[in-house]
């Protein structure tokens, strides 16, 4: 594995956990009407999502970085998925054929909701419909792209990966 300080099967593990953690959280706290903050939860499942992401897939992304300092980044930092570089890592997965994009927009829109509510000199949202039906999106989106790039056969990931479905099924259906 190319990124350093010793992140293996376990810090992969532990962002999964999160990523469905924060995912449950943030539906809890939208129905509790703390819906800015269930935005940053929404937010913090990508990025732990994409965490998880750098550490199985970092060989692949280092092999990608233009010039040595980037590849220093990769291999050091990128795991971190700081927020001004989620974009950049987006299309470092991109290329490695892993399709992140929409989350990693959606993400981000929420997060400018999360810090500016409905302002419109900040925020792309108007109604608290529009919010939900993102969150919804990348909510569900989370268990498939675990699905889709990590083996997963832990009892509890897969616990949490219904949970998530069945509360975000619930969570739809409150709309309807």
């Amino acid at each position: 594995m190319a990124v350093e300080r010793n992140l293996d099967d376990s810090y992969i593990y532990a962002r999964l956990v999160e990523a469905l953690d924060d995912s449950l959280l943030a539906i809890e706290l939208f129905e509790r009407g703390f819906t800015r903050n269930s935005t940053r939860k929404v937010f913090t499942a990508v990025k732990a999502l994409l965490s998880a992401l750098v550490v199985k897939y970092g060989d692949k992304l280092v092999q990608l970085a233009k010039d040595e300092k980037e590849k220093e980044w990769v291999k050091k930092r990128a795991h971190t998925v700081p927020t001004r570089s989620m974009k950049t890592l987006e299309m470092y997965f991109e290329k490695v054929v892993i399709t992140v994009d929409l989350i990693v927009e959606l993400a981000l829109d929420l997060r400018g909701y999360q810090l500016n509510g409905f302002d419109c000199d900040f925020s792309r949202y108007r109604t608290i419909e529009e919010v939900k039906n993102d969150m919804i999106e990348v909510i569900s989106e989370i268990p498939e792209l675990i699905n889709k790039y990590f083996e997963i056969k832990d009892s509890m990931i897969i616990a949490l990966e219904e949970k998530v479905k069945s509360e975000l099924k619930k969570f739809e259906d409150l709309s309807k």
